[in-house]
């Protein structure tokens, strides 16, 4: 028994295809620029300077940091504002030297290497121990904008944490009755120092969490070279200061970075140095001491690249 054809085609499933997200982002926009990219890099690494957005205890070192920072310039403000009370501010240079605004750096120099210690790997060496970095030039984004973004970042961070406590104690100065011409020309000196100074440990830190790439190394390797070269620094200016021996106490400040901007920031706007074993450098030495800032900076930034343009071609 045949069967007759019926003219019909024959019957298909009504399934033809099936569509799978398999997690690729829809399309929302064109391709950002490369600036708009830069500036997104540099602030998602300003963020995790300070542990925003990422976990819990990655939050704990940055701020207990900033809050500590914070401790010693409101015992000035508050002396300050106590010596005001007393109708005692004309004596105020004979309590504490409540004008030498970068001499706080100077003193708390072990705090603020610390931050810089424990934040530069986040940015350098986790990209470069695990590879990600190549993720980044993946984009329209060179190695050196990456470079520049990250160590800019940092260099916001130090700046940051060091600016705050300065300006609270300068308006503490502001409000008692003290030379406030004295107190702006010294405040505004101190914030190019450290704006100098978080140039120049941003790059050294940077330089060193790339080499090592280990976060646990990269923090003890910055943390011994800075405050070893300060120990060696404060030695030699101690026994240049004994002997009378200027140039050698110059020689030696130029080993480390916070001796570096300390003496620029006396010899260029003629504030008062931070120790009494801290010689003022003449016009000669603190042009050798600017040239000396930008070979930590520009040294370090050019060793930083190398290390990343190797790190990206393996």
């Amino acid at each position: 028994m045949t069967t007759e054809p019926t003219g019909e085609p024959p019957r298909t499933s009504a399934r033809r295809g099936v569509i799978h997200d398999i997690g690729y982002r829809p399309f929302t926009g064109r391709r950002q620029s490369t600036s708009a990219v830069a500036l997104s890099l540099y602030l998602t690494s300003l963020r995790h300077c300070f542990g925003i957005g990422r976990s819990g205890k990655s939050k704990v070192m940055p701020w207990l940091m900033t809050f500590v920072l914070l401790i010693p310039a409101l015992v000035l403000a508050g002396l300050l504002l106590q010596l005001n009370k007393m109708s005692l501010s004309d004596q105020a240079d004979l309590f504490a030297p409540l004008a030498n605004y970068f001499g706080f750096p100077y003193w708390t120099q072990l705090l603020i290497t610390i931050f810089a210690a424990a934040q530069a790997p986040v940015l350098f060496a986790r990209d470069l121990r695990y590879r990600t970095v190549v993720l980044y030039f993946a984009r329209p984004l060179s190695r050196t904008t990456y470079v520049l973004m990250r160590l800019a970042a940092l260099a916001t961070a130090l700046f940051a944490v060091v600016v705050i406590p300065l300006t609270i104690w300068y308006g503490a100065a502001l409000s008692a009755d003290v030379d406030r011409g004295e107190h702006t020309k010294n405040y505004l000196a101190a914030v190019v120092g450290v704006a100098v100074l978080a140039l120049m440990l941003a790059t050294f830190s940077g330089m060193v969490s790339a080499i090592t790439t280990r976060s646990g190394l990269a923090v003890t390797a910055v943390i011994v070279a800075l405050m070893l070269t300060s120990g060696i620094v404060k030695a030699v200016q101690g026994a240049a200061y004994d002997g009378d021996h200027r140039t050698m106490s110059f020689i030696g400040a130029l080993l480390n970075p916070f001796s570096v901007a300390s003496e620029l920031i006396s010899g260029l706007f003629d504030q008062p140095t931070p120790d009494s074993t801290v010689l003022h450098p003449g016009p000669g030495w603190t042009i050798g001491f600017a040239v000396a800032a930008v070979v930590w900076t520009l040294g370090a930034t050019a060793i930083l690249l190398e290390r990343t343009r190797k790190a990206a071609s393996l």
